[in-house]
């Protein structure tokens, strides 16, 4: 919420001016060309809203995680939302990956670009982020590029502030304190330690306010 001094929205118009600057001095350019490549991957499952798998032109399948977004699990609202998303824009698709190594799961890390109807390249890390079905992994945001980092935290405020996605839900959890809660108790509330920070720059970000039990008389 705003106040009334203006400081928390001149964070928002300063965060996203940033990133609109430093995108057009600095953004990737889509690596896609008129046609897809015929050796490029084909999408051939989709896990969750970060994950999918790709047949490569050799038959070898990997599992390939979008680098620097998280979206909510699958067991948590906005999920299966997130994971609809993904698939409609990538099954049984060719697609081209900007790999970034692999997590500790020995998952490809990946920014996943897919070639649209028009010739353009749609890149799917950054529209989960637009469309609100997924956050910026600001515990990674320091592996990106510096035009990228800013791109996608601007695009996540964007959509937090329109409402878009999973951010209708105004006490949404991020999917690491979901894990983190779930490994404690198997059914976390919604509400318990909702955590509203986000983005790669502490100086914008906020955090929320965890509702601590009352004391029994």
């Amino acid at each position: 919420m705003g106040r009334a001094n203006g400081r928390p929205r001149g964070r928002w118009l300063l965060a996203l001016l940033l990133a609109g600057g430093l995108a057009a001095c600095g953004g990737p350019a889509p690596p896609l060309q008129a046609t897809a490549p015929a050796d490029a991957p084909v999408v051939v499952a989709v896990h969750d809203g970060d994950t999918l798998r790709v047949r490569d032109a050799h038959g070898r399948v990997r599992t390939v995680r979008l680098a620097a977004i998280d979206a909510p699990e699958l067991d948590q609202p906005g999920g299966a939302q997130a994971q609809a998303a993904l698939q409609g824009w990538t099954l049984g698709r060719a697609v081209t990956l900007q790999e970034r190594g692999d997590d500790r799961h020995g998952r490809r890390l990946a920014v996943v670009w897919r070639l649209q109807d028009d010739g353009s390249a749609l890149e799917l890390n950054l529209a989960l982020l637009q469309q609100g079905w997924a956050w910026h992994y600001r515990a990674h945001a320091d592996e990106q590029p510096l035009a990228e980092r800013w791109r996608y935290a601007a695009a996540e405020l964007a959509a937090r502030r329109a409402g878009r996605g999973l951010w209708a839900d105004p006490d949404a959890i991020p999917p690491w304190e979901w894990r983190r809660l779930k490994r404690r108790s198997p059914a976390p509330s919604r509400r318990a330690g909702a955590a509203r920070t986000s983005g790669s720059c502490p100086c914008w970000s906020w955090a929320a306010r965890r509702t601590r039990p009352r004391a029994a008389p």
